[in-house]
């Protein structure tokens, strides 16, 4: 099925395709390095959406409203702008800041967003991913020649871009899509561009790899193993339950595989002598506050205390919670001692300090929208092929990123919003594409799908 001409606004559906492709550009090759490039992408494709929505309501709007996580997203921006309202007539000392957050939270909107757009855009959505890896790999180069090209092997922690919490977890995503989508990034072994394609999958991989481990952030490395345990777990299950998934000649591909195993077992293997002794730490420490209830003064030490303080404040507000970006607030109000104190306006949890911001509802809400994400990609990866490994490459993100945030929250950075966008949106495009217009369908308008890759 293909978008229908407005007579009325002849040129309009061009414009609107252009200007949404280059925000969906912009956006995913600025999101590896610059919040103004973020923005700037993020501005034209909601300027090209909203006028999309106007001039084509009739297609785009039933196409919209026909899924279940972009319906869910609405939910949450709705909830979240009316507890704003409500908790800043409450708290008016720090209405701006709930204002604030209702926005940065409502920009779960981006996930549907890119998906949407890599939908009208390309022919492949992988292409999406091939943006967000260049950006990835120009803003490493950006950060790693500012920091003197530090080495993963012998290198103390270093703080790059947005700290090495969030740089972990991005770095450690961007290994994954690589790892996954390895040998539809290097293409058939035919192909004039096999070699190049090889290339700047090792580079990619390369610098990845390397981000990881000059990072040094725990959570990120454990997402990582979590995650692709998890993806491997994936693979058994469909091979188990449905048989090996046709998909060409597995001799073609065994150079992508090989070069897999030599990225992935020592990143890993690395990652874990960088981390082990801290690993070691954060247990012993988990397992002395459970026998006898003293906490010692460490980084997971100090994250148990914050959490025992935010479960008290959860207790007198569960429903609903404090309001959003109500951390600052509730930080002063907690009283921490000042050995136990660490900077940030959260309680490092991520689901901890959307129920202390939002409360069960909101939870409730944010757990839905990404289920009825998540049971998306999971339809999608049991067909299998291409679009099967894409759909598993988001998932296995999802996993990271869930489990890196149960000790930290990125939350309150501009930049995980666009994270999780470009990161889910590309794969989730097949999503959309198989709900509006059949499965080998495109959502592309006929004025421009000659042109698209």
């Amino acid at each position: 099925m293909r978008n229908a001409e407005i007579d009325s606004h002849p040129g309009m559906p061009r414009l609107v395709h252009a200007l949404g492709v280059a925000g969906l550009v912009i956006l995913l090759v600025g999101t590896g390095f610059s919040k103004g490039v973020q923005n700037t992408g993020m501005a034209l494709a909601l300027l090209a959406s909203a006028g999309g929505v106007w001039v084509q309501r009739e297609q785009w709007w039933g196409r919209l409203t026909a899924d279940w996580a972009i319906r869910w997203t609405v939910v949450w921006i709705l909830y979240v702008i009316i507890l704003a309202i409500i908790m800043a007539y409450l708290h008016p000392e720090i209405a701006g800041r709930h204002y604030d957050y209702a926005w940065k939270l409502s920009r779960f909107f981006l996930i549907g967003l890119v998906a949407w757009w890599v939908a009208m855009a390309f022919r492949r959505a992988i292409n999406g991913y091939l943006l967000l890896l260049a950006g990835f790999v120009l803003g490493a180069v950006l950060f790693h020649h500012a920091q003197g090209w530090p080495s993963g092997f012998a290198s103390p922690q270093i703080d790059l871009w947005e700290g090495p919490q969030f740089y972990t977890l991005f770095s450690a995503s961007v290994l994954a899509i690589a790892l996954i989508l390895a040998r539809d990034i290097w293409g058939p072994r035919q192909s004039r561009w096999f070699w190049f394609r090889g290339g700047m999958w090792t580079v990619t991989a390369g610098i990845a790899a390397n981000s990881l481990l000059v990072s040094h952030s725990r959570a990120g490395l454990l997402g990582l193993a979590v995650g692709l345990a998890l993806a491997g777990a994936a693979l058994g299950y469909r091979r188990l339950h449905r048989g090996p998934v046709a998909s060409g000649s597995n001799r073609t591909h065994w150079l992508p595989a090989i070069a897999v195993v030599l990225v992935l077992i020592p990143t890993l293997w690395l990652g874990w002598a960088v981390s082990s002794d801290r690993v070691k730490r954060d247990v012993a420490v988990i397992k002395e506050a459970i026998e006898s209830g003293e906490i010692q003064q460490t980084s997971m030490g100090i994250r148990l205390v914050q959490w025992q303080k935010a479960v008290d404040f959860h207790r007198q507000r569960p429903w609903f919670g404090w309001g959003p970006g109500a951390g600052a607030y509730l930080r002063e109000k907690a009283a921490i001692p000042d050995e136990f104190h660490a900077a940030g306006s959260h309680f490092h949890s991520g689901p901890l300090d959307i129920l202390l911001w939002t409360g069960i509802v909101g939870l409730a809400i944010v757990t839905l929208l990404f289920a009825s994400l998540a049971l998306g990609l999971w339809r999608l990866f049991q067909r299998g092929g291409g679009e099967g490994r894409m759909a598993l490459a988001a998932l296995t993100v999802m996993a990271i990123a869930f489990t890196a945030s149960t000790t930290q929250t990125y939350l309150t950075s501009q930049v995980s919003w666009f994270y999780l966008a470009a990161f889910l949106g590309p794969a989730y495009a097949l999503v959309l594409q198989g709900k509006a217009t059949g499965p080998t369908s495109s959502l592309s308008s006929p004025e421009t799908s000659g042109s698209r890759e």
